[in-house]
């Protein structure tokens, strides 16, 4: 049986940045994947992923933001491509949205240049957006978009230099700790290592045990729309924009707010990307369609034509992805309760931002290394009394 150091199960967003890091250690590091990332069944398609660092859901975040920016750059380098453009990025809410006050007290805490918009103000500079006469914005004046298929395979390619070996089309089956280490079975073969990550994505919950509970796989359909005039939805002319929209009595926004965003329109393409942020549903990833239903490209027509009306009668097309949430929406990194050398990573599908410095804290985590940045708010053991 062939033995390594770690084993990483997904080579996906965090799987594929874990890999890096543990390898350029001088770890003995095998990494399998059920597929050939880069792919389009989990969440690292889609062609852009925004990026921030004014981070409204707490100072962690913000800090592995600001960290990742300069760890993209520094891959950018490694790879002698770009992976990272430089845009705005806006939120949108009623002044009283815990999302633009969490923007707004984020970029306070941490020096992050921006602005504060009313509607007008928003209305003259941006005329794309319908916005209700109330509505703010706050604006980070330089925020980004990443291509995620070029930074998996980036990731990937630095992996394999730095001597991983990488074993695609392979799924796991199951996984056993024996006292000399855990022990991995797949379709093909059987391997032993120290240590274990599951970083599957929506496939980690059939290789978590008793906590697969914690975590439950959402469907997520991404529509693209294709502007009738690209100048007005391109990025010079159109910022990343997340929106908070209160909602009464609807069972699909528990929380009372109705979220999505859009990605403006890059070429070669040129089609605006747009999608629900909550009110997601459940989706097992192994069963579920790969097509949007006609009840979500309805709500994403309903979204456009009350907030993004230049884009109605546009042609659209459809995409889904898979999501790996936690009750709270956090992170879910660390040790599985109970096991010592068993370790998951689910990014609740805001994670792809915070990719490179993730595969450092994975690594630290991995290796009982101290980290600079504290991530305890993303232990699996803040459920485990859930689990009694």
């Amino acid at each position: 049986m062939n033995s390594y150091d770690f084993i990483i199960v997904g080579l996906g967003t965090v799987g594929s940045a874990t890999c890096m890091n543990l390898a350029r250690r001088g770890y003995k590091v095998l990494g399998l994947d059920q597929f050939s990332p880069p792919h389009n069944l989990g969440s690292h398609h889609g062609q852009s992923r925004s990026v921030r660092r004014a981070y409204p859901e707490g100072s962690s975040y913000v800090k592995m933001a600001i960290q990742s920016w300069e760890l993209w750059r520094k891959l950018e380098k490694d790879q002698g491509q770009q992976l990272l453009v430089t845009t705005e990025n806006i939120t949108f809410g009623a002044p009283q949205s815990p999302a633009l006050i969490g923007f707004i007290k984020s970029a306070h805490a941490h020096d992050i240049p921006h602005e504060y918009l009313n509607g007008k103000e928003i209305r003259q500079r941006w005329p794309q957006f319908l916005l209700p006469d109330h509505f703010c914005g706050g604006l980070e004046i330089e925020a980004g978009i990443v291509f995620p298929e070029l930074a998996v395979s980036a990731f990937l390619d630095e992996a394999r230099k730095s001597g991983v070996e990488l074993h695609v089309d392979e799924r796991v089956e199951q996984w056993v700790q024996h006292p000399t280490g855990i022990h991995v079975k797949t379709g093909r073969t059987s391997y032993e290592a120290g240590r274990l990550l599951l970083a599957a994505g929506a496939w980690s919950r059939n290789l978590i045990g008793r906590h697969a509970d914690i975590l439950q796989p959402k469907r997520v359909a991404v529509h693209w729309l294709k502007p009738p005039d690209i100048r007005d939805f391109a990025m010079n002319n159109f910022p990343v924009n997340f929106w908070q929209v209160p909602v009464d009595g609807d069972p699909a926004f528990p929380e009372g707010y109705k979220e999505f965003y859009s990605l403006p329109a890059l070429e070669p393409e040129g089609v605006v990307k747009i999608a629900f942020h909550n009110g997601l549903i459940d989706g097992d990833p192994d069963t579920m369609s790969r097509e949007a239903g006609k009840d979500e490209t309805r709500a994403i027509e309903k979204v456009i034509s009350t907030y993004l009306p230049g884009l109605i009668d546009s042609p659209l097309r459809a995409d889904v992805c898979s999501y790996m949430m936690t009750p709270d929406n956090h992170f879910y990194l660390g040790r599985l309760p109970g096991m010592h050398d068993v370790f998951c990573a689910a990014l609740t599908g805001h994670g792809f931002k915070f990719a490179p410095v993730l595969g450092e804290l994975l690594a630290d985590l991995l290796t009982d290394m101290p980290s600079e940045i504290d991530i305890t708010l993303f232990s699996p053991d803040r459920f485990t009394t859930q689990l009694i």
